[in-house]
């Protein structure tokens, strides 16, 4: 079994709201065997995806094959996720060892995925008949044979949130996006979906900044408007109080809104706003560092430096470097 603990990228110098202590959400992926592991890089993808966008939630990846290791008690399957990783091509096939170390696990686990070939698992484990599912067109035959219910589209998701099911890979994360939006709520998995492809993204996705204090302000809409307006306003810095009269509200009011529900300053959030974006300037353009300082609100390249320096702990010079060196990782 392969453990991975999916990196986070939220900076350390941002402020947090409250001290909410962090919640683990585990989820095990189950292969039919090792060689299909590469396979499951778009879940490990999409779960780092989603680390990075949500604030005080972690998820842990576990890729384990079928029946490799010891199934684990209830304790352990309380309140974890199993994946069965099948694909649209064949038959996954079980012996009885497997049969009866699939059986628990679907018995077990708080939330069972089961995805292509996967669902015909079902009849081997004696849970086929009258079951609904999401089925393969290559599956037809079969799922009618062992008494499955099509859905009759890519996903299915059961009404006791047991059992589910989505006829591809792809359509897995569709599937998957789904409960972001159930457990997270569905403004965050709008902007997962844009973030990784699924759909557009939404305008107001603009950075993970604006993202995790919109999620922490729980949806408030002040502070929705606000972030908005800052970001749409990097280059020349609004003051303040036009700010506010922007928002229709009072500088005091708008400040202390704006901290009461996010835990940050008002002045501190655009500030590293800005500094958000000349990081990505300079990580995905060629405009020198004068430019960036310019679109930025930044009155020389110095003080965009300073800045710079005080929030990520590293220089403009570092990140150029790095990339042309082709050392880069998504911060």
């Amino acid at each position: 079994m392969k453990h991975y603990v999916l990196k986070s990228a939220r900076s350390p110098q941002a402020c947090v709201a409250r001290q909410t202590p962090n919640r683990n959400h585990h989820v095990d992926v189950v292969l039919s065997g090792a060689d299909t592991e590469a396979s499951a890089q778009i879940v490990l993808d999409f779960f780092d995806a989603l680390n990075r966008l949500v604030e005080h939630h972690s998820y842990i990846i576990n890729i384990r094959t079928l029946a490799k290791d010891p199934v684990e008690g209830p304790l352990y399957w309380s309140g974890r996720t199993a994946l069965f990783w099948g694909d649209i091509h064949e038959n996954w096939r079980l012996d009885d060892t497997e049969k009866s170390w699939t059986s628990q696990v679907v018995n077990l686990s708080s939330r069972t995925i089961l995805v292509g070939s996967a669902v015909l698992l079902l009849a081997q484990i004696g849970r086929a008949e009258k079951t609904v599912a999401a089925v393969h067109p290559n599956f037809t035959a079969a799922a009618q044979e062992i008494g499955l219910i099509e859905d009759g589209s890519g996903i299915h998701m059961a009404y006791d949130n047991r059992l589910h099911s989505a006829s591809t890979r792809l359509s897995a994360l569709r599937l998957l996006s789904n409960f972001v939006s159930i457990d997270h709520g569905e403004h965050l998995a709008d902007t997962l979906r844009g973030y990784i492809g699924l759909s557009e993204p939404k305008r107001t996705a603009k950075s993970h900044l604006a993202i995790r204090l919109f999620q922490r302000s729980e949806a408030d809409p002040q502070v929705r408007r606000a972030i908005e307006t800052m970001s749409d306003n990097l280059e020349e810095p609004l003051r303040i109080s036009d700010l506010a009269q922007m928002l229709g509200t009072s500088t005091r009011q708008l400040q202390r809104r704006f901290l009461n529900r996010t835990g940050t300053k008002l002045l501190t959030t655009y500030r590293e706003l800005r500094l958000e974006r000349a990081d990505t300037l300079l990580r995905t353009t060629d405009l020198s560092q004068r430019e960036i300082s310019a679109a930025t609100g930044f009155s020389s390249a110095v003080a965009l430096g300073r800045a710079f320096r005080a929030h990520y702990k590293t220089s403009p010079d570092d990140i150029r470097n790095q990339r042309f060196a082709g050392q880069l990782s998504a911060r």
